[in-house]
């Protein structure tokens, strides 16, 4: 419905204007891929009430990691629906809620699977070798921070490749390894505005969780309601712009 003197002219008149319009169907699409997401959350919130009272949490943390691996799974299984319909809406082009988002997930669910056990796996080995060089950089040698630092940057790069991997699941037809492969490449390119993408979309849950009373529970609701579509929405507007 736009005149041509009021289309948008560039990348951020466009990110505003397909926001201010599709932001209702955010609501709707968040509590869609929360279903994906419910294993997680519950798992989750079963482990925050005993790392709150257990006298020594960090037992606690690697078997919470272990389970979250195939939880994540399962998350992925639903994320090519969730960012096919956002690449749609991010190109102010049209997409049918329901059955775009059940072909998206039918014909890449195999590869948003694999993305999924991937980003758990992350987790926890990241987790467990933070622990390992943090102890010996302690009782032994300060030059194990850098083994540390080393794990800390991969987890990093991956969660950045995570931020494309799904868009691009669903605009390419490719094998994962290219897929990983072309997203690293991307995101490696243009590192400055990947490090910014992840650190926006990160820094108000974490600002949340630390410094707000029940911020665990205030940043589980805001995702259930709108946070997934809002996070996949800016994800899927600078995928768009990586693979233009």
């Amino acid at each position: 419905d736009f005149t041509p003197d009021q289309l948008p002219k560039n990348r951020v008149e466009l990110f505003f204007s397909t926001l201010r319009v599709r932001f209702g169907g955010l609501f709707g699409l968040s509590l869609l891929y929360s279903l994906f997401c419910i294993p997680a959350l519950i798992w989750s919130y079963i482990n925050v009430q005993m790392l709150f009272y257990a006298e020594n949490p960090l037992n606690y943390m690697t078997t919470y990691l272990l389970i979250m691996i195939p939880c994540l799974g399962i998350c992925g299984i639903g994320a090519p629906g969730l960012m096919y319909i956002l690449r749609n809406w991010a190109r102010d082009d049209h997409s049918f809620m329901f059955s775009d988002f059940k072909d998206a997930v039918k014909g890449n669910w195999k590869y948003g699977l694999l993305a999924g056990l991937i980003n758990g796996l992350s987790l926890l080995l990241c987790y467990v070798a933070y622990m390992f060089y943090g102890n010996m950089a302690t009782t032994n040698s300060v030059f194990f921070v850098i083994p540390q630092m080393f794990v800390v940057v991969c987890v990093v790069v991956w969660w950045m490749i995570n931020m494309l991997i799904f868009p691009m699941m669903v605009t390419y037809d490719m094998k994962f390894g290219q897929l990983v492969r072309n997203c690293a490449i991307m995101v490696v390119a243009r590192l400055p505005w990947s490090l910014l993408w992840l650190a926006v979309t990160a820094l108000l849950p974490f600002i949340l969780v630390m410094y707000i009373p029940y911020g665990i529970p205030i940043v589980a609701v805001l995702y259930l309601v709108i946070g997934f579509g809002l996070t996949g929405f800016i994800y899927a507007s600078y995928a768009n712009a990586c693979f233009d």
